[in-house]
This record gives C-alpha cells, sequence and structure tokens, in this order.
C-alpha cells in the first residue's frame, strides 16, 4: 500500500513556545493600547510621563576626641554609642548626595550647607524658640552638567566646644532648663527643561546635632531616597488617534494569527540521529517524486544496481518519468530508495 509523502505543519517546541510567548506579548500591548485609544478617541489631550528624577543621600561622620585619661578616638568607632559631649573636639562629616534621572538634559545645580542652632524653653508643656541662629558651614557652589546623572561629595569639619560653652554659660546665668541642638542641613536646587517644561528639584536632607549635653549624639536622615515623576499634557487630533487605533487592530491581528498558528503546529524535537535528520531531509526535498512503500520492492528476478549518490536516483526517476518507490526498513535503520524500469532495478540505500 503506497501513500505520498506529506509534510504537515511542526515546529519544534522551543520555536513553538517562543511564538506563543510572542504572540501573548503583542496581544497584552496592542490590545492595551487599542483599550486606552479608544477612551482617549473622545478627548482632545493625553497626559504622559516625561521625565523622572531620584534624589539620594547618605551621610557618615568621625568623632575626634580630645586627648583625655578615659578613652581615645580607637574606642568611639560604633555609630551607636552617644559621646561624653567635654571629650569631643570635633566632628568630621562625609556628605553624599547623587541624582539620577529618566533621561540626559542640562542640569544646572546649585549647592551649599548650611548650619544652624535652636534653643527650646518649655513653659507648662509648651516648646518656645528662644533662640537661633544660622551660619554658612560650605559657600555656594554652582555647575552646569549635560547628562542625566551628578554627584556631590563634600567633607566638613564641626567644631561645637565654643557653642556648648555658650549654651551651659547661658543656662547657668539665667537659671533655664533648655533643649539645644545644632542642624546641619545640605541645601541643593536642581533645575532643567525637558520637552519644554521646565523642572525645578529642591532637595534639603538634615543632620542634628545635640547641644548642651552632657553627651552627644547625631541623627538625622541617611540613605534617604526620593522620587519625582514629571508628567505633560498632550494634544491629540481625532485623525491622530484613529491612525493609532488602526496600527493597534493590525497589530492585534498578527498576534491572533501567529498564536493560532503556533497552537495548531505538531511539536517535534530537534533530531539528534543523522540518520534521522539526513532521511528526512532526502524525503523533504524529493516529496513530489517519492512514493512510500509497506513492502520490500520484490526484485528477485530483477537485475538490481546499487548506485553511491542519491542525486543518481533523482536523476534516473526523471530521465525514466519514473517514481521513486521508498521502503524504510525501520529494525535496523535503512531506507531503500528504488527506481524500476522494466527488468532493471536502480536502488540507493541510506544506512545509519
Amino acid at each position: 500500500m503506497a501513500s505520498r509523502y506529506k509534510t504537515k505543519n511542526r515546529m519544534r517546541k522551543s520555536t513553538k513556545y517562543t511564538f506563543i510567548i510572542i504572540s501573548i506579548i503583542m496581544l497584552v500591548f496592542s490590545l492595551s493600547s487599542l483599550f486606552n485609544n479608544l477612551q482617549e478617541e473622545s478627548s482632545s489631550t493625553f497626559t504622559k510621563e516625561v521625565y523622572r528624577y531620584t534624589d539620594k543621600f547618605h551621610y557618615d561622620y568621625k568623632i575626634n576626641l580630645v586627648n583625655n585619661k578615659y578613652m581615645t578616638n580607637n574606642d568611639v568607632v560604633d555609630k551607636n554609642l552617644a559621646y561624653v559631649t567635654d571629650l569631643i573636639q570635633n566632628i568630621n562629616l562625609d556628605l553624599n548626595y547623587e541624582y539620577s534621572a529618566s533621561k540626559q538634559s542640562d542640569l544646572n545645580y546649585t549647592y551649599w550647607v548650611e548650619g544652624k542652632m535652636q534653643v527650646v524653653y518649655t513653659k507648662n508643656g509648651e516648646e518656645q524658640k528662644i533662640w537661633e541662629k544660622s551660619e554658612k558651614l560650605l559657600k555656594e557652589k554652582t555647575e552646569k552638567v549635560s547628562s542625566d546623572n551628578f554627584k556631590i561629595k563634600e567633607k566638613l569639619e564641626l567644631d561645637l566646644k565654643e557653642k556648648n560653652k555658650i549654651l551651659n554659660d547661658f543656662k547657668q546665668q539665667l537659671g533655664m532648663t533648655i533643649d539645644a541642638k545644632y542642624t546641619v542641613t545640605l541645601k541643593v536646587k536642581v533645575s532643567t527643561n525637558v520637552e519644554e517644561k521646565e523642572v525645578i528639584d529642591e532637595f534639603s536632607p538634615v543632620i542634628n546635632v545635640d547641644l548642651a549635653e552632657k553627651t552627644t549624639k547625631l541623627s538625622g536622615e541617611n540613605d534617604t531616597e526620593r522620587t519625582e515623576y514629571i508628567s505633560k499634557e498632550y494634544k491629540v487630533t481625532e485623525q491622530q488617534i484613529t491612525i493609532i487605533i488602526i496600527i493597534d487592530g493590525i497589530i492585534t491581528l498578527i498576534a491572533v494569527i501567529l498564536l493560532i498558528h503556533a497552537l495548531r503546529a505538531k511539536s517535534i524535537n530537534k533530531i539528534k540521529n543523522p540518520y534521522k535528520y539526513e532521511l528526512n531531509r532526502l524525503l523533504k526535498i524529493c516529496q513530489d517524486k517519492i512514493v512510500e512503500v509497506s513492502t520490500k520492492p520484490n526484485d528477485e528476478e530483477l537485475e538490481v544496481i546499487f548506485v553511491n549518490d542519491f542525486g543518481e536516483i533523482v536523476k534516473i526517476s526523471e530521465e525514466l518519468f519514473k517514481p521513486i518507490l521508498y521502503y524504510n526498513k525501520k529494525e535496523n535503520e535503512e531506507a531503500w530508495f528504488s527506481v524500476m524500469s522494466g527488468k532493471t532495478s536502480y536502488r540507493y540505500i541510506l544506512k545509519k
């Protein structure tokens, strides 16, 4: 019994799954865009994010002690410790700021560091500010870069001995119980222009230092991060929205066709057997000339001429206008290709 060799809709499993994933992704995005544009069809504007920026701040410090018989600088490495105020010589501050944005632009930025002493007196449970004094610890600096990020690194030395002395004298002479602190503020102002929209960012992280107390601790906004999003309103004509809807529809249709094709395809594994690979290749290139037979050709009374090249069988088939009979000996993996003419049989055997 003979049957024509027919190719089927086949593809490797990996290819099939890749097609399915790609088509699903296309469908999700096209349908989402189509839905949004259909909603926008009745309006003349839509809002889109055009810029995004993030401020990051980190500080570190080192307490330096005066010479004393109680402890040394090596004894105050733990940041969780409180420090004896009268033993502090000065404080080294490392200020680190980073600005990062979603796109490159011309960034103009100015920064300075402000120190402020604040004194509060509590009366009947109510805090009353009685003293405030500001000073610039770092003069204003202005820079300009064309980038999507920049960094600021500054080192400062704080010597608060004089301020502590003044506040202690104030408490003793006036007999008032006060709370005081010294704040260090890095003030950063960044300005840029994105799609004709001015963007201004002001960021002021604060570090607090205790004053006029037996012990001193530092606290504040360390490892802080803030992200802002800038949007812009665009005007859209009905004609533009219609074109976008048509494009979304075409992409959706392509995705559906691709998905159906992948789902209907028969999965095949990659052929690692060279014999099977070569057999499939021969069957594919000559499928219109090959007739598959289920029984071994009976050629006992025929002269059998063996050829060494499959191309010769194809050539003989074309010259004699005869089909190529294909018989598969599956038990020992052999494929016979025969062209029979009169009392002669031309044969090519593919072996494992």
